[in-house]
């Protein structure tokens, strides 16, 4: 018993002073977890407070904007703000900035053409086009309005040597002589050297190089033929040795090479007839250019006025179904560029070997012989660049054509009517503005000076307008 009582007093002495230090050692602890939930709450507190205020600061952040005839100015205060730094692509509201007149959205959309076409070349696929808007005063088909051509231009390269091209063609109401719809202009296939690119139609010379080519295409005859697209040509209408001579200008299915080295370049075609539905043709053109720097870039686009002379001679044989000789054209073309002026010349001569049967009666069966087809015809054309005088893309041109025929009697554009024909002379002048790299607008006028033909829609004056839109 005495060991228990000793037992237990040992124990009272050393737990009793924990026991009475429970309650104050409890309230300590909630004091302490008291406090650090207070604090925990306070930074709650003040998060939420700082969330509160970015939101609000960013409900009324000032936003720029434009005043008519003033200053950008902000939403949420009276006092000036600066104006924002802008691209070329960007735009602003109406009234305000370059964007917004028609220069910049025309150069806004200079750019987004231009994205688009660098995509594609990415891929080895060269996308362009053009289509044409015509006006013209009183004349013989009652068109004050009309749509020309819209065309679509493929050039591919495929690997080093190869691609292919067309020329996709819309034929509009503008030519009363023409059926309209849709046609092929051009489609090819082509193996070249040094020269990967292969332009459908226009300036076939753009680089040094060979090329060896199958399916349908211009022929290059004279120097008209780089001009048949609208969108080359800075006239509205062609020269007399391309609407008479040509036909509207020479185009075939067949095979055709062409090259150009230092001072030098050729053509050289095999085709269907040019002139009936069967035969065949055979020609080609040499030509020399002095003064030109070959590998400049410059000059090979279709704005530039190309310095120097080229002087080129062409040729063309037409054979019938029996490999007899048809007709054959002679051609020479000389061009001097010099500043701020271009002159363009171009002789053709078409002997025919065969004389020409017209169906004097109308029973579809051509029966009266008129003679043996000879033509001549020139033209010589003035270009002036006036951008270096009035700082303006402004170009003045003036043309004299003259087409002579040997046959007093043809027929009209329906291939049964027979009309007289006499010499044609036709004086033309105008002005090429050019708004931007894709829109041009031009105005000519024609005048025959006294010359006619009894053709159904012959004008003998002419006022016309154009406007050009390419891609």
């Amino acid at each position: 018993m005495q060991k228990k009582a000793v037992f237990l007093l040992i124990f009272s002495l050393v737990f009793s002073p924990v026991l009475e230090a429970k309650p104050a050692d409890d309230a300590h602890i909630r004091q302490i977890v008291g406090d650090m939930l207070r604090e925990k709450d306070q930074k709650i507190e003040q998060l939420e407070a700082r969330i509160r205020q970015l939101e609000q600061e960013k409900r009324v952040t000032p936003v720029a904007v434009v005043e008519r005839g003033g200053q950008g100015k902000s939403a949420a205060s009276d006092e000036p703000q600066p104006k924002p730094a802008v691209d070329g692509s960007a735009k602003t509201v109406a009234g305000g900035g370059d964007d917004s007149t028609v220069s910049g959205k025309l150069r806004a959309l200079d750019k987004k053409v231009d994205e688009l076409k660098t995509a594609a070349e990415e891929q080895g696929l060269d996308i362009s086009g053009f289509f044409d808007i015509n006006a013209k005063t009183g004349n013989s088909a009652d068109q004050t309005f009309s749509l020309g051509s819209v065309e679509l231009d493929l050039d591919y390269a495929h690997g080093d040597h190869f691609g292919a091209s067309t020329a996709l063609v819309f034929n509009g109401n503008s030519d009363p002589t023409s059926s309209g719809g849709a046609d092929i202009a051009v489609a090819l296939v082509d193996y070249h050297l040094y020269n990967d690119r292969i332009p459908p139609r226009g300036r076939i010379f753009n680089n040094q190089g060979l090329h060896i080519q199958a399916g349908r295409f211009d022929l290059p005859f004279g120097t008209d033929y780089q001009y048949f697209a609208s969108k080359d040509r800075v006239t509205i209408t062609a020269p007399l040795t391309t609407t008479r001579i040509q036909n509207g200008g020479y185009n075939s299915d067949g095979i055709r090479t062409y090259g150009s080295w230092n001072m030098i370049n050729y053509s050289a075609f095999w085709t269907n007839g040019v002139y009936g539905n069967d035969g065949s043709t055979v020609g080609g053109r040499l030509g020399v250019s002095l003064g030109q720097n070959p590998y400049t870039v410059r000059r090979n686009t279709r704005d530039a006025i190309i310095e120097g002379i080229e002087f080129g001679v062409s040729h063309l044989s037409e054979l019938d179904a029996h490999n007899y000789i048809r007709n054959t054209v002679y051609g020479a073309d000389l061009s001097i560029g010099y500043g701020m002026w271009r002159l363009q010349n171009e002789f053709m001569l078409l002997q025919a070997h065969q004389d020409m049967f017209l169906d004097s009666d109308g029973d579809g069966v051509p029966d009266n012989a008129v003679g043996k087809g000879h033509q001549l015809g020139y033209h010589s054309t003035l270009i002036a660049d006036l951008e270096g005088l009035i700082k303006h893309p402004l170009r003045a041109f003036v043309r004299y054509s003259r087409w002579q025929p040997s046959q007093q009697y043809g027929l009209d554009f329906d291939g049964a009517t027979v009309v007289a024909l006499n010499d044609l002379s036709t004086l033309s002048l105008g002005l090429n503005y050019k708004f931007s790299d894709h829109l041009r607008l031009k105005f000519e006028y024609s005048d025959t000076l006294g010359t006619w033909i009894a053709e159904r829609y012959f004008d003998k004056r002419l006022g016309s307008a154009q406007i050009v839109m390419s891609f």
